[in-house]
């Protein structure tokens, strides 16, 4: 008779996400795992094939878990340039730094991110009647900048609060602004 499934697979998922927002991607391991849940490898071995499908799923949860993050608040539409991206950053140091502070971080990104990215595009196209081509530049201008604060904070390197970085936001944008069409947002 086959073993029964004790623990669901949502719930391993779960807990391994946790640890990934804990400790990062290193502190997911099959020890720390049946010690969260509180059972024996089993479960995790009915589930996922290994631990490398267990962490690429959790890869994939915590990318869904980023972009959920990204679209709760009414402030603004999900930007990479924004408050909320840099509240993200604040409030999930660790996840911030595994899906955005690590070697080819951005190619398993992408997928998530583009959609974003052309939305605030599109935004800046709009507001300073610029081209495509410019609004890209302009985006990648303000994300650089909204990042290396998000970085700053992600890593307790600077402890600015939320209204010191809103202004710092807001400065950014209208300087570089000036640069795409001089309107103000």
């Amino acid at each position: 008779m086959p073993a029964k499934k004790q623990v669901p697979r949502q719930a391993i998922l779960a807990a391994s996400l946790s640890l990934l927002r804990e400790g990062g991607m290193e502190a997911v391991n099959l020890q720390a795992l049946t010690r969260r849940l509180k059972c024996s490898t089993q479960p995790v071995y009915l589930s996922f094939s290994g631990m490398d499908e267990l962490r690429e799923e959790t890869a994939k949860a915590a990318q869904a878990y980023f972009l959920q993050f990204m679209q709760e608040d009414g402030e603004e539409a999900p930007c990479l340039y924004g408050l909320r991206y840099i509240r993200f950053a604040l409030q999930e140091s660790r996840l911030f730094q595994y899906l955005f502070m690590r070697p080819r971080a951005y190619e398993e990104m992408k997928s998530v991110l583009l959609p974003i990215i052309e939305r605030s595009m599109d935004g800046l196209m709009a507001t300073y009647g610029i081209s495509r081509r410019e609004a890209h530049r302009f985006h990648d201008q303000l994300w650089v900048y909204a990042h290396g604060i998000a970085a700053m904070v992600a890593t307790a390197y600077c402890d600015w609060d939320m209204e010191t970085v809103a202004q710092m936001l807001r400065d950014a944008r209208t300087y570089l602004g000036v640069q795409y069409g001089g309107g103000r947002p």
